[in-house]
């Protein structure tokens, strides 16, 4: 087997994830890799040698300029690593902002670049396909759609399935017996999934906690649930959940058995929908922006949807709301109706049940390290030269 020398970049929590995942997928196929890069604690686990201390930082724009230096001496470390170490392979993932920045760094020293679960640019950045053009040697995507997108412009490209699939199955199969919460009869649960981000919970949490005291008003045998994805938020979310006078349990962690133990979530427009969806549990998708956020924002979406759900079923499957004010009455009546509407319950079941066999299934780490190691060869392999002069060919 071959050594490889690769270098892998993820810049949060869920790219650490899926990042971890890939590297464990790739050692299987070739125990000889080893692995550079940045990363946070599960690509550490998997054998991350990492370039900086990552358990602090993101590679969120808006985060990275609160400590500028800090993120301009790790691309200075990184540029340094390529030229040094010359990897045979730099894998970014996600987050195109800094990500963009090294594979620039890379593509001068002719280190070929492959771009795993790319930046959503179908759904607001169409643009800067000329510039991922230039930067990118391979893209490895996680959306059907995406292909064609990515084909049309001319890109190397390849689907390979939505990474959270492998962590839901795993997290299945190891904790199958796990406990519902307890609920009573004729009680119904809903549940509110704000984010798992400080600027989403602030913003989200509020608009939720009015809707479910609406809700409440109207069914009173409900039981209010507030998922907290991770224990550096309680503090936060229990002010915003004391402040609303709303009797609610937070539980930290846990997302599945918040999910499964629901009749209704209501949830921001991201990846938790998908986590949603794989259990068939009904939702309502909201998105909460500013009017000049909007106004600003409008001329460059590409979709007719905000849920990940309905941009995948492509066609509404689920109710989304698009929240430019506080306005939480058409929230709240949508999940009324979707609690007291069995029709329209059982339909909205159905169609994410058909959506998640089409989409639904686990390997996808395994898919994408069988693509890289494709595409590594097709990079290491000799080039057969036909000379002029002489009918032998010559190997380079």
């Amino acid at each position: 087997m071959n050594n490889y020398k690769i270098f892998i970049s993820a810049g949060e929590s869920s790219g650490d994830i899926h990042g971890a995942n890939l590297m464990r997928s790739l050692l299987k196929k070739n125990p000889n890799i080893t692995f550079y890069g940045l990363g946070k604690e599960r690509m550490n686990e998997a054998g991350l040698h990492c370039l900086c201390d990552m358990k602090t930082k993101s590679l969120m724009w808006l985060h990275a300029l609160t400590e500028l230096s800090a993120f301009l001496r790790m691309k200075k470390d990184c540029v340094r690593f390529f030229q040094h170490e010359t990897p045979c392979a730099v894998i970014l993932i996600d987050y195109c902002g800094f990500n963009f920045q090294l594979a620039r760094a890379a593509k001068k020293l002719k280190i070929p670049v492959i771009y795993y679960i790319t930046p959503q640019l179908w759904a607001h950045g169409p643009w800067r396909i000329k510039k991922l053009r230039k930067l990118v040697d391979f893209l490895i995507v996680i959306y059907p759609f995406e292909k064609s997108f990515y084909e049309t412009s001319g890109l190397p490209v390849t689907y390979v399935g939505h990474p959270l699939f492998d962590e839901l199955d795993r997290e299945r199969r190891i904790n199958n017996h796990l406990s519902m919460e307890e609920k009573q009869v004729g009680e119904y649960i809903v549940s509110l999934l704000p984010g798992s981000r400080k600027q989403e919970i602030i913003r989200l949490l509020p608009l939720l906690l009015r809707a479910a005291k609406q809700i409440k008003q109207t069914i009173p045998s409900i039981k209010i649930l507030v998922s907290c994805t991770s224990e550096q938020y309680f503090s936060l979310i229990r002010l915003i959940v004391e402040a609303s006078h709303l009797p609610a349990e937070i539980i930290v962690g846990c997302v599945r058995k918040i999910i499964q133990s629901s009749d209704i979530c209501l949830a921001g427009s991201g990846t938790v929908t998908l986590q949603i969806a794989y259990y068939h549990t009904p939702m309502l998708i909201v998105y909460k922006i500013s009017p000049f956020a909007y106004f600003i924002a409008r001329p460059f979406l590409t979709t007719p949807y905000i849920g990940l759900v309905n941009i995948l079923a492509n066609k509404m499957i689920v109710p989304e709301t698009l929240m430019c004010s506080n306005n939480y009455s058409r929230l709240a009546n949508q999940a009324i109706e979707l609690l007291r509407n069995n029709q329209k319950r059982h339909l909205c079941i159905e169609n994410l049940r058909s959506l998640m066999d089409d989409i639904g299934k686990p390997g996808a780490s395994e898919r994408a390290a069988e693509e890289i190691f494709r595409f590594l060869r097709q990079e290491t392999q000799p080039v057969i030269v036909k000379s002029e002069t002489n009918s032998n060919d010559k190997m380079i």
